[in-house]
């Protein structure tokens, strides 16, 4: 469906670093306060399995990631064994297994009813007090202003009332939906599944031909809402920490 070595560039282009540096095979990203999956260092041959990795290599990352302040952690594929073993000899623990789940965004695409649910770029400032009530605070909403392909907000409603927000952004013809956030009086009525489908009707709508969200393993209630709409796993990562 998307080709593995495709799959971290994707998640890069649409959920991305403030600035990235180079040290040895590995790429390391500045999150600025915005969470694991931009501040992690991952290789930069992204179809290797990191056989030639030494400890040395990872000894140099890890000093940067201590000056600068940040754990040491390394994000690393489902296809990467030789680099998880050698993490594992070198004392890094296993942290937030995540799954990659895709549909072809036409099979799941859905018009929402009026009123219901909007994109809309920027989002308003009521979309930001639903991801900051959530967890989700400036430091992760300015990486949504740094993704530079095709993006949008989504804006939903429930009982006339704003209910919910999330964001996409698109990479070649994948289209990923970040930082889904419905308000507490909301939950449970079928607007989650409404705006994952209103996503995929606008991922559509702008050539995006996969429709993909990232979820940790231990959710299952995300997991069991986005295998109902038929979205199914085709590659997953996790973190190695110190």
């Amino acid at each position: 469906m998307i080709p593995r070595e495709d799959i971290p560039a994707a998640i890069s282009a649409t959920w991305p670093p403030e600035a990235v540096d180079h040290i040895g095979p590995f790429v390391l990203g500045e999150g600025a306060g915005g969470g694991n999956r931009v501040s992690a260092a991952q290789l930069r041959d992204t179809a290797s399995d990191g056989a030639t990795v030494t400890p040395d290599d990872i000894a140099r990352v890890a000093a940067r990631q201590t000056a600068r302040g940040d754990e040491r952690l390394f994000m690393v594929f489902g296809w990467q064994d030789a680099l998880d073993r050698t993490l594992a000899g070198e004392g890094y623990a296993t942290r937030d297994e995540t799954v990659l789940l895709v549909a072809p965004s036409a099979e799941i695409a859905q018009t929402p009813p009026p009123v219901s649910c909007f994109d809309i770029w920027p989002p308003l400032a009521v979309q930001d007090d639903i991801w900051t009530q959530g967890g989700i605070g400036p430091e992760r909403r300015a990486i949504m202003d740094r993704a530079k392909g095709p993006r949008t907000s989504l804006f939903g409603r429930v009982d006339d009332r704003p209910a919910g927000t999330a964001f996409i952004a698109i990479h070649g013809d994948l289209a990923m939906l970040h930082a889904l956030e419905i308000a507490g009086p909301a939950r449970r009525k079928g607007l989650a599944r409404l705006m994952v489908r209103a996503g995929a009707a606008w991922a559509r709508d702008h050539g995006a031909r996969l429709f993909a969200v990232l979820v940790t393993r231990d959710n299952g209630a995300a997991q069991g809402l986005y295998a109902s709409l038929g979205l199914k796993p085709v590659e997953n990562y996790h973190y190695r920490v110190k």
